[in-house]
């Protein structure tokens, strides 16, 4: 059993869309209307059960919603390439 809890710090309404993958190497995905947030406009929790191991978990993995910051949308974190730390060089 795996709870998640997702945060929406901006105020934008938008849905949930998070792909499981489990230790098998299957994905699943799960798909939360933008009504998810009525009762809670900052935070929400969802959990999961499964028989198998939890391997990953991404948000939005084909980029569909206006996620700012996308480097808080997987766990376990993602480790930034050499490209991400060049561009943040050079953003400044």
């Amino acid at each position: 059993i795996y709870k998640v809890d997702f945060e929406k710090p901006g105020g934008l309404m938008m849905p949930i869309i998070v792909e499981l993958t489990y230790a098998d190497g299957t994905k699943e995905r799960k798909k939360y209307p933008a009504q998810i947030w009525m009762k809670n406009e900052a935070k929400v929790s969802r959990v999961f059960a499964s028989a198998q191991e939890i391997k990953s978990i991404v948000v939005d993995p084909d980029l569909e919603t206006a996620d700012i910051d996308t480097s808080n949308n997987s766990w376990p974190k993602k480790k930034d390439s050499k490209f991400d730390k060049f561009k943040s060089k050079v953003k400044g």
